[in-house]
């Protein structure tokens, strides 16, 4: 399937670069080239991968506000503009994280596709089953590594 508007959002604080390297290649090959990138991380993961956030044509959104969930309120919050401003055809999440079950709803509510993308052994069945279809890929171990096939497949009808 390809669609125009696609809006990836990774949870870089959630999924290791190799995983996130996956997702865009799964987005692009299932989805279209995602035409918005956003990696949602603190200060320091920006630095660290900002070589890697440049060649993969993502926009590092740091978040500077230190507590539990900031980084997941951020990305929450940007979803819903997005979905509001842009009008995506699907947004695509990278986190293994459950705390999206929210946004999810509501993005659906809005008339957008709305697919997952987590990293084994980080990733619940809960997590899978909010998402109109989930992806699980695994973790290389390598930061550097590149793209592999994901592990499995969940889809809700």
């Amino acid at each position: 399937m390809k669609l125009d508007h696609v809006a990836l959002l990774i949870d870089a604080d959630n999924v290791s670069m190799d995983v996130i390297e996956q997702a865009i290649v799964w987005t692009a090959k299932h989805c279209g080239g995602p035409h918005l990138r956003r990696a949602y991380c603190t200060p320091e993961s920006a630095v660290k991968h900002q070589e890697r956030f440049k060649r993969l044509s993502i926009r590092p959104i740091v978040n500077l506000a230190a507590g539990k969930n900031s980084t997941d309120i951020a990305l929450a919050v940007d979803a819903i503009e997005i979905a509001v401003t842009e009008r995506p055809d699907v947004f695509v999440i990278a986190s293994s994280d459950s705390d999206f079950a929210p946004v999810v709803a509501r993005l659906r509510e809005r008339g957008c596709r709305v697919v997952g993308l987590g990293q084994h052994g980080k990733v619940g069945q809960e997590t899978q089953g909010i998402y109109d279809d989930y992806e699980i890929f695994e973790h290389n171990g390598d930061e550097s590594a590149g793209a592999s096939a994901p592990r499995k497949t969940a889809a809700r009808k």
